[in-house]
């Protein structure tokens, strides 16, 4: 994207008929932790202007397609096309039903991926530490929100209002990818097996399911079909991708979402389980999980009811989750390690894709970090309970 004045004097005109005059800007890069952000270069773009004789700053978010090996792969799996309809059509009409933006204001977007967004961080807006998970009061006001983006998804499906492009789960109705994402999968597989307690007597089990096509049995376990009800899943909905605010005492207040790259129509249950899996520590699962799911479904119909378009039932979700038994050991596998690579050695795609392939055997140590075995050991545990792996 070429960033100019006459491009930002257009952009903050807007609706406006007032003329806006650029004084002064420039770009702050790398603004995002590594491990935090993995197919996209994020910069903050800071402009100077005066209108009517007075003179303001804003900053913008800055979101082009990375730069490095992780491009190619990226635009293979078609994960910068999604973006641009969720903004300017998906995001943008929600907005017109509820009143309230789930996600950042879309300001600017060319035909090459790259977007301009509202800087949330000048709102007070901040990513959280990934390595801690989310306590309670950050995981009620997700699913809250998550609950709200599924429920306006059903309207504007009914309206034909979102396109077959963005139904699609990339990683599943991609036939060029499709070699790619088995060995993926198998590979988690092997890796979860050789590296988890053999106490847990899975390693057999996991070993069996990479050879027997995992790819080929996770598509048809989430093949929208299968399922009474159907939303727009976020399709990436872990932590790093909600931006949260906190009040000066430090207590959460409110979320926002990011990053729709990866969305697709299919039941809630995914999202539930890629959030749950990804990003809500173990002991608010244990203690209040139950309840969590009460407050997303209350949120979820009572949207529903509004816009006339029907109800999903607490029972049906738990039912849902529980027949996404294997889509369970592709999030534990696939996701989980991405999410907890340490502070110290974060994951980094630059030092793994190579030709548009993955170098296995220098991305398997991600699989050896402490902190995700630990985390591992205790999801595999309650799914081995729960009778998963029988």
């Amino acid at each position: 994207m070429e960033i100019n004045n006459e491009l930002l004097s257009k952009m903050l005109s807007g609706d406006s008929s007032s003329k806006v005059t650029i004084l002064n800007w420039h770009v702050k890069n790398n603004i995002v932790a590594l491990g935090n952000n993995h197919t996209s270069e994020l910069s903050r773009l800071i402009v100077e202007y005066q209108r009517k004789g007075r003179i303001f700053k804003k900053s913008f978010i800055l979101k082009v397609p990375s730069t490095h090996p992780m491009y190619s792969l990226a635009v293979r799996f078609n994960m910068y096309e999604k973006e641009y309809p969720i903004y300017t059509e998906i995001l943008e009409e929600m907005y017109k039903i509820d009143g309230e933006h789930l996600g950042p204001k879309l300001y600017y977007a060319d035909d090459k991926y790259s977007l301009i967004m509202k800087d949330l961080a000048a709102s007070g807006y901040k990513m959280v530490d990934r390595l801690k998970q989310l306590d309670y009061d950050q995981c009620y006001l997700v699913l809250k929100n998550l609950a709200k983006f599924h429920g306006l998804s059903v309207k504007l499906e009914r309206s034909s209002k979102i396109s077959p492009a963005v139904k699609k789960i990339l990683w599943l109705d991609n036939p060029e990818t499709e070699e790619d994402c088995a060995e993926f999968m198998r590979n988690a597989c092997e890796q979860m097996a050789e590296n988890l307690d053999r106490k847990l007597g899975l390693y057999d089990k996991l070993m069996q399911m990479g050879k027997e096509g995992i790819y080929d049995r996770v598509r048809q376990e989430m093949h929208p079909n299968r399922f009474r009800f159907n939303v727009l899943n976020h399709g990436d909905c872990w932590l790093g991708n909600s931006l949260f605010k906190f009040d000066k005492y430090g207590n959460v207040k409110k979320v926002k979402m990011i990053d729709f790259q990866c969305s697709a129509w299919l039941t809630p249950a995914y999202d539930i389980l890629f959030f749950t899996l990804s990003s809500m520590r173990y002991d608010v699962f244990e203690r209040h999980f139950n309840f969590l799911m009460e407050t997303y479904i209350e949120t979820l119909n009572k949207t529903l009811r509004f816009l006339q378009c029907g109800s999903y039932s607490l029972e049906e979700l738990y039912r849902d989750m529980d027949s996404l038994r294997l889509t369970v050991t592709v999030i534990l596998g696939c996701q989980l390690p991405q999410t907890l690579s340490s502070h110290e050695n974060p994951i980094d795609y630059k030092d793994f894709i190579h030709n548009g392939k993955v170098d296995y055997p220098n991305f398997n140590k991600v699989y050896k970090n402490e902190i995700y075995l630990r985390v591992l050991h205790r999801w595999m545990s309650y799914y081995v309970m729960k009778g998963f792996f029988d």
